[in-house]
């Protein structure tokens, strides 16, 4: 989805009276367009929104589509809140490929669950701020005033009991620092693409060239060009979207769309691994937890990764009220949810989280 502008998106919530803050307790979403949204998921009512929020860097928007099964279930009052990676947008749940074979959305509906898949603040069509003055609290406390909303029914008008965390990468971890501060927020937490301890990748011929670098200004990029005029905002040089793959099972064509749907990235976006367990935000999950790697991901142990060494590895870094469960999926890189066998992966998931939340 193209990203825009700080000023653009202001011009968009200026627009939208819902979203201005003048009214005392204004809707905390506004209805824009159905766009191809409803054509993508005809069994069920979605409505594109903007969720104001006030951060450090003043106020603000969550852009995020919001989706629930025509036909109320035991599960629909559950909504997984869908939380991209770095450099994606919401387009990484809902990849418009394949008639809605990698579609996490679409297979989440299909089970009787709601969705809300966001834009994270400073990505996509959710407010650009100065990338100098966004900051890894401005993106949790923009995603704690998100899920307070849900739960009160101020999105859509519609009050939700329960509240699933499904993220990727760094949508994983930003998990752990709103776990941090907002310990009751989530319900369960599925966390993918990401680890504390990251597997160092011997060099390969497969790997991007030295003289090439993988990330560039998302000023200097075409898709981005006139849009975005701050040097602070990144996004993945050409042709490096492939290294997020398998490539004996990922479909080229997902690749592709991949590639036309990239988005941006801060310097606050930077890698979170590293601390040790005992300082570690991510002890402070005492929610149900489930991890899913790739085992090609360098986010998989080092060795032979199965379930069983991730767990290993991983436990120190988590509470035992998290009851810390690890799924590896074979033959799969770091876009979990993109490869061939994508949908056994979301059964995979979907079976967990009902477990978790009935």
């Amino acid at each position: 989805m193209p990203a825009a502008t700080s000023a653009a998106v202001a011009a968009a919530v200026i627009a939208v009276p819902a979203v201005t803050g003048a009214q005392a307790e204004p809707p905390a979403a506004a209805h824009t367009t159905r766009s191809s949204l409803g054509e993508r998921h005809p069994a069920a009512v979605c409505h594109e929104v903007r969720v104001p929020v006030t951060v450090g860097t003043g106020k603000a928007h969550v852009y995020g589509e919001l989706c629930r099964p025509h036909r109320p279930t035991r599960m629909s009052g559950t909504v997984q809140l869908l939380v991209p990676g770095s450099t994606y947008n919401h387009s990484y749940y809902d990849m418009p490929v394949g008639d809605g074979r990698y579609s996490y959305v679409s297979r989440a509906l299909d089970d009787g669950f709601s969705t809300f898949n966001i834009d994270r603040l400073a990505t996509g069509r959710s407010t650009l701020p100065p990338s100098s003055e966004y900051t890894l609290d401005s993106g949790t406390e923009a995603i704690h005033q998100v899920v307070t909303r849900l739960r009160a029914g101020q999105v859509m008008n519609h009050a939700f009991d329960r509240i699933v965390w499904v993220g990727h990468s760094l949508g994983s971890s930003l998990a752990w620092y709103q776990a941090a501060k907002h310990q009751d927020d989530i319900d369960a937490f599925v966390l993918t693409g990401m680890s504390h301890v990251v597997r160092q990748e011997e060099p390969s011929d497969d790997g991007p060239a030295h003289d090439v670098p993988f990330e560039i200004r998302a000023m200097d990029d075409p898709k981005f060009h006139g849009r975005i005029n701050d040097p602070g905002y990144l996004t993945t040089n050409a042709g490096m979207r492939r290294f997020f793959y398998y490539a004996p099972n990922a479909d080229p064509a997902v690749i592709r769309a991949d590639e036309r749907l990239k988005d941006v990235s801060t310097a606050a976006d930077a890698d979170r691994t590293g601390l040790p367990p005992a300082e570690s935000p991510s002890r402070a999950i005492k929610a149900p937890t489930l991890l899913v790697v790739g085992d090609k991901d360098q986010y998989c142990t080092a060795g032979t990764c199965t379930p069983r060494t991730m767990l290993a590895t991983e436990r120190p870094y988590y509470s035992r009220q998290a009851d810390l469960k690890a799924i590896v999926v074979p033959d799969t890189g770091h876009a979990v949810q993109l490869h061939e066998n994508a949908p056994r992966t979301n059964a995979r998931i979907l079976d967990w989280i009902k477990d978790a939340v009935s």
